[in-house]
């Protein structure tokens, strides 16, 4: 459990680490994704603006091929200056053509500036974004080249003119380079226009391209924020959730903590308090021991003592021993000697070991225990049980033994003396105990018999007083000439009845007190009908009811000897009448009913006396134990009928105090119950 909890506790961890990676990628993420948005949209304004930097170029360079012209056409007078103002047109046009050509195809751009305030140069290198859309239209230059060859044919028209001195030609000529000038002002004039025009667009572009990305750099950074900050809450939250976990987790696992310490301090008192020396390994070194082991080497405080200086209990394995039973070795047969323990768990290895010069057995065990079956891990218990004092008590055995013969020779001959009388000693005493139960079985007949004359008193005594009642009667009526032949016939029938009826209880009772020579088939509820029958008289004297089954038409046919069982019923009955009528319970009831199951039938004869004492009813059917006054009872009824039911029937015979309702009230009492195999 301790171990699913730390596992628990490490992936929230975990999880909460990478929760907060996750946050901070994600605003880094965020942060260089709206960056390069951002740099994407300053790009574009750098773009336009080098656009329209090198539209300015192009422009100003015009100006200068526009005055070159101009020089060429007016100011020019021999050969060597035409083609140096040529070569410079040719420089500019090739620097306009570059230009263009970089702002179609993109690429990277020279140019020098003369910075009039520190007389110096510099160059300012532009960089230009490829495959971008050619916004200066309407700039052609190829009209340059052959505006300069016609001003240099005029030129050159001029100078044969003047040199052939034609004036009029001359003059001829002067007015047409002039006025192919003149055409020449609306050229440059439209170049100059469109490229105004081109750079205006460009700059109003530019303008609209600066507030769309300012738009979009407020949005992009209220865009940023809120990603920012919705992120930041998130693993806030998400933190914060586990968090509160993590400190659920730790209360737990505090309180596991807590539990397990006190389950060490509990189990370390257990093998605190063994005798035997009990050492953990994980197989290749001691990992923990119980105090016995300090206590045998006490050179050794502790178990971190101990380990620091000896790393295996084996160092102090005696090699001199009395048998191969003995461990001396570290290894057997590439085994390490825990392990070779181990694996013959069914001998009983020894070692010895010595404290203060003396040697000291003990029988070894080693037992290994997985601690976790994915991993494998496991320990091994090793116990030293000291066993010195049986080893030298064998010793001392062997030692007696070898002086044996001759006390078994004595002893023997004395052996042989007593067998000469044991027999007859065994036919006596045999005969003693056969007396015995003999004795006790005639005074259970005998306290049933006292029983059976009680109830024969109670059977006879309104019979007999009826008959001298019918016979004084009759003599009276004889004597004063009274009586007629009728009444004497019925005084007569009605003494013959009593007689009957009195001839018929001393057969019932000498059928309770015959003997059964062999086992029967009956029914246990016959046998209890007419037990009741014995009893009924008395219990009628004392006032006592007896609540019953109903009997008619059923039978619980059982195996055995009747009447036999007729003195067990009679005995439990007859201590009922004894305890209802010695505690004077005014409404005195005895419930009787029968039961069956798989094996037995079963009789309950319940009564209404508060029951046995705790204390006693453990022995109530021991022989001669009585609750009754001596003169009242023997102790050896319920004996007796226990030694019936269980010995010659087989059957069982017990008793508990158990409630009891009748007539909707509460009884407690008594229950015996008897259960009598069926017939098989």
């Amino acid at each position: 459990m301790h171990n699913i909890k730390q596992n628990n506790t490490s992936k929230k961890l975990i999880l909460l680490i990478i929760i907060f990676l996750f946050g901070f990628i994600s605003l880094y993420t965020v942060n260089i994704f709206v960056n390069n948005l951002i740099n994407s949209l300053d790009n574009k304004v750098v773009h336009f603006e080098q656009k329209s930097t090198i539209g300015k170029f192009i422009y100003y360079d015009i100006l200068e091929i526009k005055a070159l012209i101009s020089e060429l056409s007016t100011n020019t007078s021999n050969q060597t200056s035409r083609d140096s103002i040529g070569i410079k047109i040719d420089e500019k046009l090739k620097i306009i053509e570059k230009t263009l050509d970089i702002l179609k195809n993109g690429g990277t751009l020279n140019r020098k500036i003369y910075l009039n305030i520190t007389n110096q140069i510099k160059t300012i290198k532009y960089e230009i974004v490829k495959n971008k859309e050619f916004l200066l239209k309407g700039i052609d230059i190829s009209k340059i080249n052959y505006i300069k060859e016609k001003i240099n044919l005029l030129l050159i028209q001029k100078e044969r003119f003047l040199k052939e001195k034609n004036t009029q030609k001359v003059l001829n000529n002067i007015k047409e380079l002039k006025r192919y000038y003149n055409t020449l002002t609306p050229f440059f004039a439209n170049i100059s226009k469109n490229i105004e025009k081109v750079l205006y667009d460009s700059d109003i572009e530019y303008k609209a391209l600066r507030e769309e990305i300012e738009l979009k750099k407020e949005r992009l950074s209220q865009i940023k924020l809120s990603v920012i900050i919705i992120t930041v809450l998130i693993v806030l939250i998400l933190g914060y959730f586990i968090i509160r976990n993590l400190n659920r987790d730790s209360k737990l696992l505090f309180d596991i903590l807590q539990k397990q310490e006190k389950q060490e301090k509990a189990t370390r008192a257990i093998l605190d308090a063994q005798s035997n020396i009990i050492i953990v390994s994980n197989g290749a070194k001691m990992i923990d021991a119980n105090q016995p082991l300090y206590d045998f080497f006490p050179k050794y405080k502790n178990f971190e003592e101990f380990n620091k200086n000896i790393k295996c209990i084996c160092n102090f394995f005696e090699t001199k021993i009395p048998n191969e039973e003995y461990i001396i070795k570290k290894e057997y047969n590439g085994l390490n000697w825990n392990e070779y323990i181990e694996q013959s768990p069914n001998n009983n290895f020894k070692v010895i070991m010595k404290k203060n010069g003396v040697k000291h057995h003990f029988l070894i065990k080693a037992t290994k225990t997985t601690l976790d079956e994915n991993t494998g891990e496991s320990v091994v218990i090793i116990t030293l049980n000291d066993i010195t004092q049986e080893i030298n008590s064998h010793i001392k055995l062997e030692s007696m033994n070898k002086n044996l013969e001759l006390i078994v020779k004595n002893k023997t001959k004395e052996l042989q003396e007593l067998n000469e009388n044991l027999e007859q000693k065994i036919i006596i005493e045999t005969q003693k105990v056969r007396d015995k139960e003999k004795q006790m079985t005639e005074q259970a007949r005998f306290a049933a018999m006292g029983e059976m004359i009680g109830n024969i008193a109670h059977q006879w005594r309104q019979p007999l007083s009826a008959i001298n009642t019918t016979a004084s009667g009759m003599l009276l009526q004889l004597q004063l000439g009274i009586s007629t032949n009728e009444e004497i016939e019925d005084s007569y029938n009605n003494i013959m009845d009593y007689v009957s009826f009195l001839t018929q209880t001393i057969e019932d009772f000498r059928g309770f007190f015959k003997e059964d020579k062999e086992n029967i088939d009956f029914n246990i509820l016959e046998t209890l009908t007419k037990t009741m029958s014995i009893t009924h008289a008395v219990y009628k004297d004392y006032d006592i009811n007896i609540i019953k089954d109903d009997f008619n038409d059923v039978e619980l046919i059982s195996n055995g000897m009747p009447s036999e069982l007729s003195q067990v019923f009679l005995n439990i009955l007859n201590n009922a009448k004894d305890v209802l009528v010695e505690k004077n319970i005014k409404e005195k009831y005895v419930d009787i009913s029968y039961d069956t199951n798989q094996n037995n039938n079963i009789i309950y004869i319940h009564d209404i006396a508060g029951g046995i004492p705790e204390d006693i009813i453990g022995k109530i059917f021991d022989p001669y134990f009585t609750t009754k006054h001596q003169s009242q009872g023997t102790g050896i009824g319920l004996y007796m009928s226990k030694d019936i039911v269980e010995k010659h029937m087989l059957g069982k015979l017990t008793v508990s105090n158990k409630a009891l309702k009748i007539k909707d009230n509460n009884y407690f009492g008594a229950c015996f119950k008897i259960e009598i195999p069926k017939k098989a």
